[in-house]
This record gives C-alpha cells, sequence and structure tokens, in this order.
C-alpha cells in the first residue's frame, strides 16, 4: 500500500500482518479519493474501524485539517501508529469501540470513513450513529465500504446516497439529504413559479411547495385549486411535494425538515418586501435564498389571473393549463345556471 497524492504521496504503508484486518486497496482508494478530491483540503476526518490508517493518512497527505483515527483493535492501532511515524499534522489515535467515541464527543466532522469487518454488521450502525449523534457537518460526508454482496439500503429519509461499485467492493457516500421550501400563495401557480422551482431542484435533494395564507390577499381560487394546478404543473418532477398551510412560513420549513426557504423576486418591490422577510425567517432559524427567473420575471401571479378571466391561460405551465381550462368551464356553467 502506498500513498497515493498530496504531501507524502508515494510512501508505503505497513499492511496487517494477517487476514483478521482487511486493509482498502490502493485502486479503491484512488477511486474513492477522485470522488472525494475536492473535500479533504482543510477538512475534519473521522477515521473509524482505521485499520492500517491508510484512508485517515491519505486525508493528511492532502491537507486536511485534523484527522482522527479509531480502532478498538490493539494490533491496528499499533499498526496505524507505526504508518504515522514521521508525518507532521493534526492527527490523533484513539484505542477505543467506535460507538462510545461517536456518543462521547460533541465534534462534527467533515469526512467519516466507516470500513468495518465486512458481514460484521457494524457498518450500517455506525453510519446511522453518525447521523443521529450529530457528528456530521452541515455538508459532510460519510464514507462507507462494504461487501458488494451485501448493498446498503438506507432505511432513514434524511439522507441521500451515491454508490460506486468496483467488483466485490461496494462505497456509499451518505450524506444529509437538502430539502429546499418552496412558499407562495400561487394564486395561480405561473411559469415565472416553475422557473424557481426548477432552480430550487437544481440546489436541493428534495423541494417542498408550500401554498400559504396571505391575509392581504383575496384570492381567486381556493387553497384544493392552487394544489390541484400546481400538482398538475409538476406532474413530471419526482423530487417534488406540495402542500397547504395556514401556518408561517418558518414553521412550516421546521415541520418538513428543510434547510432552507426559496424565493422568487421579480423587480426592486418585490426585493425590498423579500429582504425584509428573509431577514425574518433568519431571526427564526432560516436562511432564504432568492431567485430571479430568467425567461420569466415579469410574469406574475395578478397577471395571471387577468389574462385567465379573458380565458387566456398562456402564462400558466403547460402542465396545467388543462387543469384551469376544465375549472373555469365548471365556473362559467356554475354562473349560467345560478
Amino acid at each position: 500500500m502506498r500513498v497515493i497524492s498530496g504531501k507524502y504521496r508515494g510512501r508505503k504503508l505497513a499492511s496487517p500482518a494477517d487476514d483478521s484486518v482487511r486493509p482498502t486497496t490502493d485502486r479503491i482508494k484512488e477511486t474513492i479519493f477522485n470522488i472525494l478530491q475536492w473535500q479533504v483540503e482543510g477538512a475534519r476526518v473521522l477515521d473509524l474501524f482505521a485499520g492500517s490508517g491508510a484512508l485517515g493518512i491519505e486525508c493528511l497527505s492532502r491537507g486536511a485539517e485534523e484527522v482522527v483515527f479509531v480502532d478498538r483493535n490493539p494490533a491496528s492501532v499499533a499498526l496505524v501508529r507505526q504508518n504515522l511515524k514521521g508525518m507532521d499534522g493534526n492527527f490523533r489515535v484513539v484505542a477505543a469501540d467506535f460507538m462510545g467515541v461517536l456518543r462521547s464527543g460533541e465534534s462534527k466532522f467533515d469526512l467519516v470513513f466507516v470500513d468495518p469487518p465486512y458481514k460484521s454488521g457494524l457498518g450500517e450502525l455506525a453510519v446511522d450513529a453518525v447521523f443521529d449523534l450529530g457528528r456530521l457537518a452541515e455538508d459532510g460526508t460519510v464514507v462507507y465500504e462494504h461487501s458488494s454482496e451485501l448493498a446498503y439500503s438506507p432505511k432513514r429519509e434524511d439522507v441521500v446516497t451515491r454508490t460506486k461499485v468496483m467488483g466485490s467492493v461496494t462505497v456509499d457516500f451518505v450524506r444529509k439529504k437538502k430539502v429546499g421550501l418552496v412558499t407562495g400563495t400561487f394564486d395561480p401557480i405561473t411559469k415565472g413559479h416553475l422557473e424557481v422551482i426548477d432552480e430550487a431542484l437544481r440546489l436541493f435533494d428534495e423541494v417542498v411547495v408550500a401554498v400559504l395564507v396571505n391575509p392581504e390577499k383575496e384570492c381567486m381560487f381556493t387553497p384544493e385549486e392552487r394544489l390541484e394546478f400546481i400538482n398538475a404543473a409538476l406532474s413530471d418532477k419526482t423530487r417534488v411535494k406540495t402542500l397547504f398551510s395556514e401556518d408561517y412560513a418558518v414553521d412550516v420549513a421546521r415541520r418538513v425538515g428543510a434547510d432552507k426557504l426559496v424565493r422568487g423576486v421579480r423587480g426592486k418591490e418585490d426585493e425590498a418586501y423579500e429582504n425584509e422577510m428573509a431577514r425574518f425567517n433568519r431571526e427564526h432559524g432560516f436562511d432564504t435564498v432568492i431567485v430571479t427567473p430568467e425567461r420569466y420575471a415579469d410574469v406574475s401571479s395578478t397577471r395571471a389571473r387577468e389574462q385567465i378571466a379573458k380565458g387566456d391561460f398562456r402564462l400558466l405551465p403547460d402542465r396545467a393549463i388543462m387543469v384551469a381550462e376544465e375549472l373555469m368551464k365548471k365556473r362559467r356553467e356554475a354562473q349560467r345556471r345560478d
């Protein structure tokens, strides 16, 4: 085994004397760090089940700010210390059980390596514990190496994974799911709204679109009708959820587990209002991402309602037009009967 890149590139690392510890091969290690390359420099790293220490040492070589090596096997601890001889950097070796280490501290890590003995059942337990005990930084990644015979399928809904299969070895890169909350009255949803939602989908793993109440606005459509338009407009987008609520946006954000709120801004008047709302949201624990539509910056719900009243539905997303036409037809028929 060798260090692949960085300050100690080419340095040989001692391997375990027997098969009790299964070191990550150079080929697998190279693949892992090709994926992580922009996350290592300046990172705080936790190398659980450290074994030979090869993964944590690679991080040290590439400029990690801190590396903590953890293993309860005395032979592995001795091997890690042997491989660290002559190396500079901020690191420490902890001879302890992984769960005890996770439970005993509060530090958050940008990278956590989980590489337990295959088929030991400890891997998923360790991954869950990292999240449950809050030991992963906001944009951190858990790197879980395991046998390809046992696929990793997270039971929790608050994470997303990227999987790399390399023959008999599979590595899952697990991180916290990022959720964005797009709020508005959506009376009705327009092509401008759709552009904002598309940008939110680019920024977040999941987007929740919430129809909220604005007591200063008299709406043309009921909450149920607005949701029907939205669901039709977003029917091709699998990473979107929708809801109606009478609560404040920050309360909805807290309930759905959103990381940030997303709001669209059309012009100076909107900008002043949205900046004030962003300040309110920040005071209550949530930052706001401001999005300015490029193609439909001049499209507003007010303008869309005016057009709809004239029988023109072109400002609505294409998939919502049929729903809106049918609704307005029913309204006209009801008015004639009355």
